[in-house]
């Protein structure tokens, strides 16, 4: 399967339902969900729409599935671009935004920032990504896993063996996706029970069916 990724956003804090599997292969969830492999420790945990208001506010997109968690009052995000990846401040380290404010607003959320004061300032922020530590997220359900820690794994086909690693997952209208980095190229692959056997957490490895013409 291929498709255009113009329209993804990285979505390593939404979480998947894992697929019916073996007893065996049905193991608890990692505690610190990964990230990008470059990003190590982080997730995005939305992006920034519009400013809104006239002290600093931003409308955000939600990102993740523990909002009320990650845009909670008191929690501390970190600055990112526009293509979802952590942006170091002048010192090389993270840039860290304290969260004032953060509430439920239709369908984003409204967040305002110690750091961002003012609404030229915040509307300077549209379209980047804010990221947070990925130890801040709740324990992914027993059923569940966070998409981030499905980039990586080994991919193996059933009866076939070792295919390929994760390379990145997508978000879109049909459901996640799996973009997968095989010897000749990279498939999509979708993220449905009939298609994806099993995942085993403690190996990293996601079996998929035997179907053809799925890795082409």
């Amino acid at each position: 399967m291929r498709s255009a990724r113009s329209s993804v956003v990285p979505v390593s804090s939404r979480r998947v339902t894992k697929p019916v599997s073996r007893p065996s292969s049905r193991l608890r969830p990692s505690h610190c969900p990964r990230a990008r492999p470059e990003l190590a420790e982080y997730i995005v945990a939305g992006r920034v729409r519009r400013a809104h208001g006239v002290r600093g506010a931003w409308a955000v997109e939600s990102l993740n599935d523990a909002p009320d968690v990650l845009f909670a009052s008191g929690a501390v995000l970190f600055a990112g671009d526009r293509e979802g990846n952590l942006l170091p401040g002048a010192d090389g380290a993270p840039q860290p935004l304290h969260i004032e404010d953060g509430r439920p607003m239709n369908r984003e959320w409204l967040v305002r920032v110690t750091e961002v004061t003012d609404r030229d300032v915040s509307d300077a922020w549209r379209g980047r990504y804010l990221l947070a530590d990925a130890a801040s997220l709740p324990e992914a359900d027993e059923d569940e896993v966070y998409v981030g820690d499905l980039i990586g794994m080994r991919v193996e086909v059933d009866g076939q063996g070792l295919v390929g690693h994760v390379r990145d997952v997508y978000d879109a209208p049909q459901g996640f996706i799996l973009e997968v980095e095989t010897s000749t190229g990279r498939p999509l692959v979708p993220w449905h029970d009939e298609i994806v056997r099993s995942i085993d957490e403690e190996t990293r490895t996601i079996v998929l069916a035997p179907l053809a013409g799925l890795l082409d």
